[in-house]
């Protein structure tokens, strides 16, 4: 038997063991002295909660629950409850077993919820609270939301109210007691009654046999079993708690421990000690409840923060009805804000409960009924001809997706659709610090670049960068190449770091003005890329040609989560017909991306994979009258993305064009061209994706979702070009204008300009 202790009193011990209310060890009163007569007392506005971040759980309600009432509930504002009441979750339907002093409803509280099986353990008074500890304890646990009192932390959860203090006891000034064989009796009730969780504010002696066994009975079904850590400044929780570390607890009982408003251990609080791995601190000083008058007080002690926990279990359970006892413990633990020492320490073991955290998904996250990966930031990256479309907020792709305790949340993946970074193709077509050597012999030629390291060490490594048509043409490539005649109609060309197509205009030896950014289609392939190795052969047949190119390189963008490089392939085969002045070109070209699709990378949940685009060339040049020439090139792509994770059909049409004015003679060449680098014109990503979930059955919904991959962006890039030979070098200048530069509509157009002065060596 045991009994409520006053805050001057040691307590006497009787029978096997004794309990106090509000956590044993008589250290703390549980209901401090009360201000003069009638006047209740209040707390101030906290400061405002942490909003909860996204996903949420599918069920998000339009209810404000950020108000007055919130903000002055001490315990639910400190384990940051606001997330779970925003995803849905308030604790109806949830059963907390409170084994106290009883309980009373002066306030209508907790009207509807009090459960028809409550009842007095040990005789037939009823569960009318004479104390006010059970009262005030369950309060914080779930008493009612009216916009007027306090909201308890599951403030719509039924309460299962167990009067177990011994008959005449809570009068004496000494307090309540409690019996060992009457509180295993209301442990078997709660279980038997259907309880999640129930709620020991209670403390003395190591509990005994009966009790011990009914705890045992009640883990063994699931139940979740608080219980208060004590109130004597301790470095070990109460004796009553430490059945936390027996084989009956199986994990799933947890010690509470109390901390202020500063989020420090409260100074009465016991520590965690030994039992770290079983404690977690709530609110328990100063605590904002009624006791069974009505009356408002600010009570301290842990048996505040014990009903604080029970109603967190109260609010998972009722959010995510998957879970068992051992996970919504292992939740609470794992989600708690580490403070004092890192990880479990002896003082606040776990950490202080926070249901933000808790609410938030935790381990590694997938579409619902798949195994397919999704993540919660970054499911894909644009790329440079899809723009901006991912930012065009029209499209939403709402998925359920589950977290590692089989959760369901609703997570919106168009916004973990990334825009690709802003390319800066002047730098990257000047080349920075770069010296070039060619030679010649008979029918061989042999071409190098190199470039300064950084670092200002002698000129060592070969630029990894792709050509410019002009560099193609002097054989001044920023790479490596070998260029060979096989006979009279034939040649050959094979490159380091340059892409197939510069090749096969080297060996048309066409020469046009030294552009720089505007380029023309199939220059480049199409993205940011890092070009490995290249092969051309060309075959002349009179007012015919036939070029067969290729090429192999990666990415330079749209890398996700530390992935590997993704590769491409491309190959193309040309047709060219000469009239008199005029040249007409075909082409066709197949695309192979190894973990892309035009350069746009997708996580495994968007497909995953790769894509192949089928391409059409058409190019056109007529030589004018004193090296002056206009031309015109089209490019039309059909993209096909590999189907995977949620994607069901994934097709893209594309195009590309410039147009040139130009003049090419012996001392000077200028140029203007005005092109569209390739772009998404129609078409995007069908994607099945689940959106609906049944916790009882598994059963997923399914839904066709499209991803509109054509941006709102237009990129137009005019460029003007000119250049002077001075000796044995080059003198070039080039002024470029961008408009919606990527393809994105919301970036500030490029103007820029460079002068460039270049001789071999």
């Amino acid at each position: 038997m045991a009994k409520h202790r006053p805050a001057a009193a040691t307590g006497a011990m009787m029978l096997a063991f004794a309990l106090s209310a509000c956590g044993g060890g008589g250290g703390v009163n549980s209901t401090p002295a009360p201000p003069p007569s009638g006047t209740p007392i209040t707390t101030p506005d906290p400061p405002t909660d942490p909003a909860p971040a996204a996903p949420q759980s599918p069920v998000v309600p339009s209810v404000n629950y950020d108000d007055f009432e919130y903000r002055r509930s001490d315990a639910a504002f400190a384990a940051n409850a606001l997330a779970a009441y925003s995803a849905g979750a308030t604790g109806m339907g949830a059963k907390i077993a409170v084994l106290d002093s009883g309980l009373s409803d002066p306030l209508n509280q907790f009207t509807g919820r009090i459960d028809p099986a409550s009842r007095d353990m040990v005789a037939n008074r009823g569960i009318g609270d004479p104390d006010g500890h059970g009262t005030s304890v369950a309060a914080v646990a779930a008493a009612g939301r009216d916009g007027e009192s306090i909201l308890g932390v599951a403030f719509n959860a039924t309460l299962l109210a167990l009067r177990s203090d011994a008959v005449g006891t809570c009068g004496a000034s000494d307090g309540c007691k409690f019996d060992d064989s009457v509180l295993a009796r209301g442990v078997d009730h709660a279980v038997q009654n259907g309880a999640r969780v129930i709620n020991m504010s209670l403390g003395g002696s190591p509990s005994g046999s009966a009790l011990t066994a009914a705890i045992d009975r009640a883990t063994a079904a699931g139940v979740i079993v608080v219980i208060s850590a004590g109130n004597d400044s301790a470095a070990e929780p109460d004796p009553f708690a430490h059945v936390a570390n027996s084989p009956s607890a199986r994990g799933l009982v947890v010690i509470a421990g109390a901390h202020d408003a500063n989020d420090a251990i409260a100074d009465f609080s016991n520590r965690a000690g030994g039992y770290g791995q079983y404690y977690l601190t709530a609110r328990g000083a100063r605590v904002l409840s009624f006791d069974q008058t009505g009356a408002h007080f600010l009570f301290s002690g842990t048996s505040y923060a014990a009903p604080a926990i029970a109603g967190a279990v109260a609010l998972l359970a009722q959010a995510f009805p998957n879970l068992n006892g051992a996970q919504i413990v292992d939740l609470l633990m794992r989600t708690a804000f580490d403070a004092g020492a890192p990880g479990t320490d002896a003082v606040y073991g776990r950490g202080l409960l926070d249901l933000t955290r808790a609410f938030q998904p935790q381990g590694a996250t997938s579409l619902a009924g798949s195994q397919e990966a999704v993540s919660l930031g970054s499911n894909g990256t644009l790329g440079p001809a899809m723009g901006d479309a991912g930012a065009q907020g029209t499209a939403s792709l709402g998925a359920v997706i589950l977290d590692g305790y089989s959760r369901a949340y609703a997570l919106d993946l168009a916004r973990t659709i990334g825009i690709a970074a802003r390319a800066k193709p002047l730098a990257r077509a000047i080349g920075g610090d770069v010296r070039r050597a060619t030679q010649d012999a008979g029918g061989l030629a042999v071409s190098v670049s190199i470039r300064r390291d950084p670092a200002g060490q002698p000129w060592a490594g070969l630029a990894q960068l792709g050509l410019t048509r002009d560099d193609a043409r002097r054989a001044h490539a920023l790479g490596g190449r070998i260029a060979a005649r096989i006979d009279r109609h034939t040649a050959a060309a094979f490159g380091y770091s340059e892409g197939g197509r510069a090749l096969a205009d080297m060996l048309a030896d066409e020469e046009e003005a030294p552009f720089l950014i505007a380029r023309r289609p199939g220059e480049t392939p199409e993205f940011e890329a890092r070009h490995r190795w290249a092969m051309a052969l060309r075959h002349d047949l009179g007012r015919m040609a036939v070029t067969v190119s290729g090429e192999r390189g990666t990415l330079l963008s749209g890398r996700l989560r530390g992935e590997t490089e993704a590769g491409y392939h491309l190959a193309s085969i040309d047709l060219e017909y000469a009239v008199g002045p005029a040249r007409i070109a075909a082409g066709l070209g197949l695309l192979r991306e190894e973990d892309s699709a035009l350069g746009g990378r997708f996580g495994p949940a968007l497909g995953g994979g790769g894509a192949t685009t089928r391409l059409l060339d058409l190019d056109a040049r007529l030589a004018i009258d004193e090296g002056w020439y206009a031309g015109a090139s089209w490019r039309l792509g059909w993209t096909k993305a590999d189907v995977g994770g949620a994607l069901a059909d994934g097709r893209l049409r594309s195009t590309a064009f410039a147009v040139d004015l130009g003049r090419v003679r012996a001392l000077d060449r200028f140029g203007v061209r005005i092109a569209q680098p390739l772009r998404v014109a129609t078409g995007g990503y069908g994607l099945r994706l689940p959106t609906s979930y049944d916790y009882a059955s598994g059963a997923v919904g399914y839904e066709l979702r499209r991803l509109d991959l054509s941006p709102k962006g237009h990129e137009i890039d005019a460029e003007l070009a000119y250049g002077r030979r001075l000796g044995a070098a080059w003198f070039d200048a080039n002024l470029f204008w961008r408009r919606d530069p990527g393809n994105i509509a919301a970036t500030p157009n490029d103007l820029g300009a460079a002068v460039r002065f270049s001789m071999g060596f």
